[in-house]
């Protein structure tokens, strides 16, 4: 956490995307928390490992959302701006192996992008391709 906290001094970033994060019910919020950051997690509910971050700047709008379609390690936000206008921003994690979640998360992916193509996103993932 110190070196993310110095990388975040440095770069002033407004949205922060981790994948492979680690966390458990175990570890709280207040011990991954970034100062002016709000931040949502997921947590990987099986085994250990992976798991996803999602850091939004204190000074946008941001507010938690579900999806209809169910993706293991995902976490969403909407964040509203311009009055009217939202984007969607996502992080994920995909798993190099089936061992975990199976064939069928590689499918439900395909679905929740599909899910999410009619609207403004932004999509923060460690696919895992194979290249």
């Amino acid at each position: 956490m110190d070196c993310l906290k110095a990388k975040v001094k440095v770069f002033d970033p407004v949205i922060i995307g981790i994948t492979e994060s680690r966390t458990d019910d175990k570890i709280s919020d207040a011990e991954i928390q970034i100062k002016g950051f709000e931040v949502f997690r997921q947590d990987r509910l099986i085994g250990k490992g992976a798991g996803v971050l999602l850091c939004i700047r204190d000074s946008l709008v941001a507010s938690a959302i579900k999806l209809d379609y169910v993706f293991p390690e995902q976490v969403w936000c909407r964040l509203r701006y311009n009055g009217q206008h939202e984007l969607l921003v996502d992080v994920c994690y995909r798993t190099p192996t089936e061992n975990v979640y199976g064939h069928i998360a590689h499918e439900q992916l395909r679905d929740l992008i599909q899910e999410v193509s009619n609207h403004d996103f932004i999509l923060i993932c460690d696919f895992n391709c194979k290249g």
